[in-house]
């Protein structure tokens, strides 16, 4: 009988102790993360030239709904802007504050763990590592 009361006891303390561990997307998107590639569903015309443009990218989303994104290699200036990522933890959108219209587009977290970002977008899916 003692050592059903400690299984049961471990049983909850190990269940409850993940459930409570397991961060949502919001969470584990902050920080930075560097672009690594690109996959297009299709021909398009700008597809060589985003690609150039991405190269070295990094993003970094704040905890306070605010991203930056910058580009070692290029002297551009940073895009700032703000990103909401809905209740579902599936979507996220995205401001520009070059941008007077609404959120500018949204993109499909297709996975997020703790290392590799990916997004879905409609035209292709953008691969991320934490930096």
């Amino acid at each position: 009988m003692k050592y059903l009361k400690i299984l049961v006891f471990l049983l909850f303390a190990f269940t409850t102790t993940n459930a409570v561990a397991q961060k949502t997307s919001a969470e584990k998107i902050l920080g930075c993360w560097t672009f690594k590639k690109i996959e297009f569903n299709g021909k398009y015309d700008f597809s060589e030239e985003l690609i150039l443009q991405t190269q070295n990218t990094v993003v970094c989303f704040n905890a306070n709904g605010k991203f930056i994104t910058t580009n070692a290699k290029k002297s551009s200036e940073p895009i700032n802007g703000s990103y909401k990522i809905a209740d579902d933890g599936k979507t996220l959108s995205q401001k520009r504050d070059l941008s007077d219209e609404g959120f500018d587009e949204d993109a499909e977290i297709e996975f997020l763990n703790d290392e590799n970002l990916i997004f879905k977008l409609e035209f292709g899916t953008m691969y991320f590592e934490r930096k």
